[in-house]
């Protein structure tokens, strides 16, 4: 599974999480096999997630997944479905480090997942821009004084 995020694609590996700042959206690419009788529509939904500690059940990050539906065409033959999905990350999500998953519910093997692969990082706030913003400033005054 690979993640955009701006113009960058990135791949994803389990336990070395890709550092991404809470409101950017992420475009994830997927595939996956399916054979049906009759073109069909089937849901496809991505998401990041955490894993409960002790029976580690995955719970979806409710500011940072999407749902939608795709098209199959009928194959009697095993087909590859090569798609993508993309999400925000919601400013209300917490930073600290998530997995991210892809499924589809209407067939057995067409989901992937992939643990501690997103760590979200907080969006820049007021402070961060106030030091730049004041040697700016600061920078302006000193170049008046000297002329």
């Amino acid at each position: 599974m690979q993640v955009q995020v701006g113009n960058y694609i990135y791949p994803l590996v389990e336990g070395q999480p890709l550092q991404i700042p809470a409101g950017s959206t992420l475009r994830v690419f997927y595939s996956f096999s399916y054979k049906v009788a009759e073109t069909t529509t089937v849901p496809v939904w991505a998401a990041l997630y955490t894993k409960t500690p002790v029976i580690g059940s995955r719970i979806a990050v409710e500011q940072a997944q999407r749902k939608t539906t795709i098209t199959l065409d009928t194959a009697i033959a095993w087909q590859t479905y090569q798609g993508q999905i993309e999400f925000t990350i919601g400013s209300g999500v917490k930073p600290g480090v998530y997995g991210l998953g892809v499924e589809s519910s209407g067939f057995k093997d067409a989901g992937d997942y992939i643990d501690d692969c997103i760590e979200v990082t907080a969006a820049p706030g007021m402070t961060e821009w106030m030091g730049p913003l004041m040697m700016i400033a600061m920078l302006g005054m000193m170049t008046q004084t000297t002329e």
